[in-house]
C-alpha cells in the first residue's frame, strides 16, 4: 500500500511541467530584456543625436559669422565651445560630450565642426552596456549663396504720415547693406541680387510696361458722350428746359504705365507675358460731362535684379506716398520680378535665376502698413482674396516670402501672417526701430549660411 502511494507520487511529479515552464520563461526573459533595452536606448540616442546634429548646425554658423566680424580662430573655437556646452546642458544634460573640434581650409572660407559624445543607458545594462557613443560633424561655407530677393515696398497714401516712409527708407537701406555690404565683390562671390518694386492703387510697371502689356505707353482713347443740341423738346417761361441729346465724340491722349492685376486664366500665375496673357493697362474713363478721369499711380517703375548698391538706394531714397493699397499687385510684382518664366522682360543681367538652380533660393519681402484695399477686377476676388491666391501659389514654387506689416490694422497683418513661409517669416514693427531691426533680421535671414554635411 504504502509503495502504491509513493509510485503515484512520482508520476505526478513527473508529469508536473509548471515549473519547468517557470524556469524557460525566467531564462528567456533576460536576452528579451536586453533586445528591448538596446531597441529603447538607440531610439533615445538617435533622438540625442538628432539634438546634437542640431546644435552643432548652428555653431559652425555662429563660428562662421564670428570669422565675417574679424574673430580669431582661436576666440572662434572658444566661442563656439563655449556656445555647444551651454545648448547642450540646456537640451541634453544627460549627454557626456567632448569639447567641439574645429577645423578650417587654408582660404579660411569653410569651416567644420564635429563633436563626440556617450548617451548612459538604461535597459541595456542588463547585458552591460552602459553607454551608447556616437559622433557628429558639420560644415559651413560663409558667405552669401544664390539668391534673388525681391523687395515690395506699399507707397499707398498712408505712409505719408507720422513719418512711416522716412522709417522704411532708413530700414530698407540698412538691409541692402546687409545684403549687398560695401566689401561684397560680386565678381568673387555668390550670385546675390536685389530687386525692387512698389504698389499703390496699381503698380507702375516702368521701361517694362511695353513687354508686359503690349501697348504704348501714350494711347490715345475715344469715347461717346451725349450734348444737348437744337431743337428744344421743351419750353418752359420761354426757356428751353429739354434739348435734343445727340452723341458727341471725346478722345483722350494719355502718357502713364500704370497696370492692373491680371485676369483670366493666367490671374494667379507668373507666366510671362504674351498672347492671352498680357497684363492689364490703366484706361482713362469718360464723363457724362464729356471730361476724363485718369488712372494713375506713383512714379517709380520696378528695379530688376542688380547688384548695384546705388542704383538699389537711389530706388529707395525715390519712393513716394501715393493713393490706396492694392496688396495683390504688390505680391504678384514681387514674384514676377524673380520668375525665371519673366526672362524675356528683364534686362539679360537681371534674368532670375532657374527656380531648380542648385544652391540657390529666392526670396519675397512684402511690406505694408495698411489693409488691402484696393481692386479693379471684382469677378477674381477682392485685393485680400487675390492675394492669398498668389501667395500660395508662389509658395508652392518654393519661394519664401517674409512679410514685415509696419504699424498695419488686424486686416493688414492678417493677410501677411497668411503669406508668410512661416510665423518666424511674419514681423509686426510698430516703430521706426523695429521696422529696421525687422529688416536687418530678414536679411540676415536670407545670407545665412548653407550647411553642408
Amino acid at each position: 500500500m504504502k509503495r502504491a502511494v509513493v509510485n503515484s507520487r512520482l508520476i505526478r511529479w513527473r508529469a508536473d511541467t509548471g515549473g519547468n515552464i517557470a524556469i524557460i520563461f525566467a531564462l528567456a526573459l533576460i536576452p528579451i530584456l536586453a533586445i528591448a533595452g538596446v531597441a529603447i536606448d538607440t531610439q533615445v540616442t538617435l533622438t540625442q543625436k538628432n539634438k546634437v546634429q542640431a546644435v552643432i548646425d548652428s555653431a559652425v554658423i555662429f563660428g562662421a559669422r564670428s570669422m565675417q566680424d574679424g574673430a580669431s580662430r582661436e576666440d572662434v573655437a572658444k566661442d563656439v565651445d563655449a556656445y555647444v556646452t551651454a545648448l547642450l546642458k540646456q537640451q541634453s544634460p544627460s549627454l557626456d560630450c567632448t569639447r567641439v573640434a574645429l577645423e578650417y581650409k587654408d582660404d579660411a572660407q569653410d569651416i567644420s565642426a564635429s563633436i563626440f559624445c556617450s548617451q548612459p543607458t538604461t535597459l541595456s545594462n542588463v547585458i552591460g552596456q552602459r553607454k551608447m557613443d556616437f559622433r557628429v560633424g558639420s560644415g559651413s561655407t560663409y558667405g552669401i549663396g544664390k539668391v534673388d530677393v525681391a523687395f515690395v515696398f506699399d507707397v499707398s497714401g498712408s505712409m505719408g504720415s507720422s513719418g512711416k516712409m522716412a522709417d522704411l527708407k532708413a530700414a530698407a537701406l540698412d538691409a541692402v547693406e546687409t545684403l549687398l555690404p560695401p566689401s561684397y565683390d560680386a565678381a568673387k562671390s555668390d550670385d546675390v541680387r536685389l530687386a525692387m518694386t512698389s504698389y499703390d492703387t496699381m503698380v507702375n510697371a516702368g521701361d517694362y510696361f511695353k513687354a508686359v502689356t503690349n501697348e504704348n505707353k501714350t494711347r490715345t482713347y475715344s469715347g461717346t458722350y451725349m450734348i444737348n443740341s437744337a431743337p428744344c423738346l421743351r419750353w418752359r417761361y420761354g426757356e428751353c428746359v429739354r434739348w435734343t441729346s445727340v452723341p458727341s465724340v471725346s478722345t483722350k491722349t494719355i502718357t502713364n504705365t500704370c497696370v492692373k492685376e491680371r485676369i483670366g486664366a493666367q490671374a494667379f500665375t507668373d507666366a510671362g507675358p504674351g498672347p492671352s496673357a498680357w497684363l492689364e493697362s490703366a484706361v482713362p474713363t469718360l464723363r457724362g460731362d464729356g471730361q476724363w478721369s485718369e488712372e494713375t499711380c506713383n512714379d517709380i517703375g520696378p528695379l530688376p535684379l542688380t547688384d548695384s548698391r546705388s542704383s538699389l538706394k537711389s530706388y529707395i531714397n525715390n519712393l513716394d506716398d501715393f493713393r490706396s493699397t492694392a496688396g495683390h499687385m504688390g505680391v504678384a510684382w514681387g514674384w514676377y520680378l524673380i520668375s525665371p518664366k519673366w526672362d524675356s522682360v528683364w534686362p539679360s543681367a537681371s534674368k532670375p535665376l532657374p527656380y531648380d538652380e542648385p544652391d540657390a533660393a529666392k526670396a519675397i519681402i512684402m511690406m505694408t502698413d495698411g489693409e488691402f484695399n484696393s481692386y479693379f477686377s471684382s469677378g477674381q476676388g477682392n485685393s485680400f482674396d487675390q492675394a492669398k491666391k498668389l501667395c500660395d501659389a508662389a509658395k508652392a514654387e518654393h519661394i519664401v516670402i517674409y512679410t514685415v506689416a509696419f504699424q498695419a490694422p488686424q486686416q493688414g497683418q492678417d493677410i501677411l501672417n497668411y503669406c508668410a513661409t512661416s510665423t518666424a517669416h511674419a514681423f509686426t514693427p510698430e516703430n521706426g526701430q523695429q521696422l529696421k531691426d525687422a529688416y536687418t533680421m530678414i536679411a540676415k535671414s536670407i545670407s545665412d549660411l548653407r550647411i553642408t554635411y
